[in-house]
């Protein structure tokens, strides 16, 4: 009888740590996309150097993978202006400098938790 009761006990912990484990794998893949993602913007940014199309077409991108993504650009007369989903870029002819954020949530479903996380990047 106690040769069963260990049986269980072993395949209920072994099946804990292996549920946990591809949870915690599935968490780290989430915001290795992210970051990922946030240096693929930053790239772009720099390479289109600043172009309005471009930044919006990053952050409609973004949106379509569940990310919120903000520009925050300075001009060259130090003047600033931030860009989302709500307010698309228009004109960025004067842009010298980008402050991308990416807000992103992570899930351990196993556990039910849920976290929303923010990276930030500069393109100069």
């Amino acid at each position: 009888m106690s040769v069963i009761i260990k049986s269980f006990m072993g395949v209920f912990f072994f099946s804990l740590v292996v549920f946990l484990g591809v949870g915690i794998i599935n968490y780290q893949a989430d915001v290795s996309q992210a970051s990922s993602y946030k240096q693929d913007v930053i790239e772009e940014l720099q390479n289109s150097n600043f172009a309005p199309s471009v930044m919006n077409a990053c952050i409609q991108n973004g949106a379509d993978h569940n990310y919120e993504v903000s520009i925050d650009v300075s001009s060259g007369d130090g003047s600033h202006s931030t860009y989302s989903e709500s307010a698309l870029a228009e004109d960025t002819s004067d842009v010298t400098a980008a402050y991308v954020t990416v807000n992103y949530k992570s899930r351990l479903p196993f556990l039910g938790l849920e976290t929303s996380n923010c990276l930030r990047g500069f393109a100069k």
